[in-house]
Parts: C-alpha cells; structure tokens; sequence
C-alpha cells in the first residue's frame, strides 16, 4: 500500500539535501557563460518565504527564465483544465457514495464534517465534493485541513511554486515546466480506483498522525533543518499505508533521473532557474548528485 499521497507530493520537500542547511544552488560548467540555479520548495508555503531563502531574489533576476515542476500558464489553458477535469472527477453519472462501502462512506462523512463542519448529506456540499474522485477529494481535504490550521497565515492563491513563476513574468521572464500538467495530474490523481480508495481511507484512519507530521514538516522547513526533515518524512506506522520503495522510484526517483537529463540542454544558452520540491534535491539519487555526475559544479547559495 502506499502513504498517504498528498504527504509525499504536495509535501515532497524533504529528501536529504547535504549536511548543511541549504535550499538554492548555483549550477555551472566550463561550457557555460552565466549559473543557472535551483531551488527546492515546500509546496504548500507561501510565496513570501522566497525573501527568507539566502540569494533566492537575486537568482530569479540573474537568470533569463524559471522552470518549475509545470509550467503555471498551463494552468490556465482551457484544454489542459478541461483534461485535468476529466481525470479528476468521478466518471458522470457517479458519485464518491457509489463507489464506497456503506462504512467508508461513513468514515468520510465524519472526516469531512470534522474539517468543514458540516457533512456530505449537505447538499451543497455534496454537489461540489460528491463528484471527485477518493484521490481529488483526499488532496482537496487535506489542503482545507491545513488552512483550517494555519489560520490565515497560508494564501493558497500564492503557493512559492507559482509565485515565483508569477514574478518572473512580470520581470520579462519566459516560464516553462520540466514536466506536463497532465503527467503530474495522472500521477497524482489518475491511479487505479482500489489504490486511490485506499488512499482515502488511509488519509482518514490515520489523520491525527498525518496532521502531526504535517506541521512537523513545515516547522522544520523554516528551520533549514533539513536532516529533520528527512527524518520526519520517514516516520512509519508500521501499517499498510507506509509507502513501498517502488512507490518511491516512481514519485520521485525516476522523476528525478528525468529531469537530470533535460536541465543540460535547457541551461546549455539560457541561464535558469529550476523551481522544484526540494526532495527532488538531494541524496544519491537526487537531482544535485546527479547534475554532478553529469560533470556539472552544484554549490550552495549562501
């Protein structure tokens, strides 16, 4: 069984990086006339924190363009919402009630009522939840849980990803994604229909320790901290809702490999900035160790 999705991808910013506290790298070669850069995320942090990453500002006016994970003017093209629509809603004429047990739907009719206040027998609500599918409505909990927490300190409409992007094109700057929003939404929302139902109910059953590790999570990425968060992300319960590793290579190792092997031709003439979780970072089969294997110098920003 895999974890809790919307912990390891909405939240995947906790790979080993290096001994240090480190965020932003410079990224050069002898082939290069100018660095580009990258920099690892939490992606559910406000766009503000970018003031709080040493040279993080000075990068994004060095370059000529940012790349982050998808490129945000997908985000607004109607195909691609249309698309995304279509993987993430139930198919018509079904509803989550109808692919539930009697208890699951239980279970998630409390946990909705404990996060919102009210529960799915609202027709309201039903009308804007009962559609999604168990992975769509997981992560969109989740998100209304941890604003619910954050008490107005979080602007959803000004995650770091895309306000980074977003600043960027009010410099002049071109944006670009080092992957689709359709391949991100397939990962992420477009599984089996068992594993996402599993997942859902994994959210549910373990959501004091999720909630927990959550927060944990994010104070530890304001401390820079990040063997912390290694060791936070790593927390097991010890139940069928651990992640597997090949769940792993497939969120984020080989993700990682393939960005590894886009990022030389698209700094080779335009310095970039890459925006991407900073799980995606570190570690052996992280993207700087393997930007360093490819024959690239990969320092820290201080």
């Amino acid at each position: 069984m895999i974890k809790k999705l919307i912990t390891i991808v909405a939240l995947a910013t906790t790979t080993f990086v290096s001994a240090n506290a480190q965020l932003l790298y410079r990224i050069t070669s002898d082939s290069q006339q100018k660095p580009s850069y990258i920099i690892g995320t939490f992606h559910l942090e406000d766009g503000s924190y970018l003031d709080k990453i040493p040279g993080a500002n000075a990068a994004l006016d060095e370059v000529d363009q940012v790349y982050g994970e998808i490129d945000i003017k997908s985000m607004t093209n109607p195909d691609t919402l249309a698309a995304t629509q279509a993987i993430t809603m139930l198919p018509d004429g079904k509803t989550i009630k109808d692919i539930l047990t009697a208890e699951q739907f239980e279970k998630l009719d409390k946990y909705v009522t404990s996060i919102v206040g009210t529960g799915l027998s609202n027709p309201m609500l039903f009308q804007q939840m009962g559609k999604m599918n168990p992975a769509t409505l997981d992560n969109t909990l989740t998100i209304t849980n941890f604003l619910k927490k954050m008490q107005g300190k979080f602007n959803p409409n000004n995650i770091i990803d895309l306000s980074i992007q977003q600043t960027a094109i009010q410099k002049g700057k071109k944006t670009n994604g080092l992957e689709t929003m359709d391949f991100q939404t397939k990962l992420m929302f477009g599984r089996p229909m068992n594993e996402m139902i599993e997942q859902l109910m994994c959210s549910i059953d373990n959501n004091e320790f999720y909630d927990k590790q959550t927060l944990l999570l994010l104070d530890a990425y304001h401390e820079h901290n990040i063997e912390k968060l290694m060791e936070i992300t790593y927390m097991k319960m010890g139940n069928s809702c651990d992640m597997t590793e090949e769940y792993m290579n497939e969120l984020i190792y080989n993700r990682n490999s393939d960005w590894a092997k886009k990022i030389p031709a698209i700094i080779k003439n335009s310095p970039t900035l890459f925006v991407v979780g900073a799980g995606h970072l570190g570690g052996e089969k992280g993207v700087v160790n393997l930007l360093r294997k490819a024959g690239f110098k990969v320092e820290g920003v201080k």
